[in-house]
């Protein structure tokens, strides 16, 4: 069929664009490494938490702008540093730290980390908002410790189950991790001793 007229497969294709060959995550991932290399060149030795007690955040100065844009392109790392930089200054005090939010700026970037896929940030994010230990653990963070755990981090695993233990997560909500478990732990692993004690029965906070 010629001219103005198209097959309907041909129509569908045209308004929805959805034949286009697909070509994965490969551009993506070519834009992260790219990140990472602008990450590596940036100057991070000169950065100090004396800028934080000017009231001035770290992405004001030179060299934290540089690692925010590589964050900000896609770097994972330059998300944790920038993460971390914030962590270790929430642990000693200052009134000049209300003025900045660290810990808003802490857990922002530890985020932007674990929605590239990093385990130690996934497990950040779930242990720096994990704050109450006798409530039940709000879903969304267990979900960011699953993740991390199915990554293979220990701690988050050691987490979900001390979680568990404590009844702070209803039994059916780790089915799914559960058989995750029981298909990858190794004998004698974090993991295995964490479906151990996910197999015992402890009494949930709220039935």
């Amino acid at each position: 069929m010629t001219g103005r007229f198209l097959p309907p497969l041909a129509m569908a294709c045209a308004a929805l664009a959805s034949c286009a060959p697909q070509h994965g995550d490969a551009p993506a991932a070519g834009l992260d490494a790219q990140a990472e290399r602008a990450f590596a060149a940036c100057t991070t030795a000169g950065l100090s938490q004396t800028v934080l007690t000017q009231g001035k955040p770290i992405e004001d100065t030179p060299a934290g702008a540089c690692v925010v844009k590589a964050a900000d392109g896609g770097s994972v790392q330059a998300a944790l540093f920038l993460g971390d930089f914030y962590r270790a200054a929430s642990a000693h005090p200052n009134p000049a730290w209300d003025r900045i939010d660290t810990f808003g700026r802490e857990t922002h970037w530890y985020r932007e980390a674990a929605k590239r896929g990093s385990e130690r940030g996934e497990f950040l994010v779930a242990s720096e908002g994990d704050r109450h230990p006798y409530m039940p653990l709000h879903d969304n963070l267990l979900d960011w410790y699953i993740q991390a755990a199915r990554q293979g981090n220990g701690d988050a695993a050691l987490a979900i189950a001390r979680a568990y233990k404590l009844g702070r997560i209803q039994p059916a909500k780790l089915h799914g991790f559960r058989a995750w478990l029981a298909q990858n732990a190794r004998p004698g692993t974090v993991q295995a001793n964490v479906a151990a004690v996910l197999e015992e029965d402890h009494a949930p906070i709220i039935n």
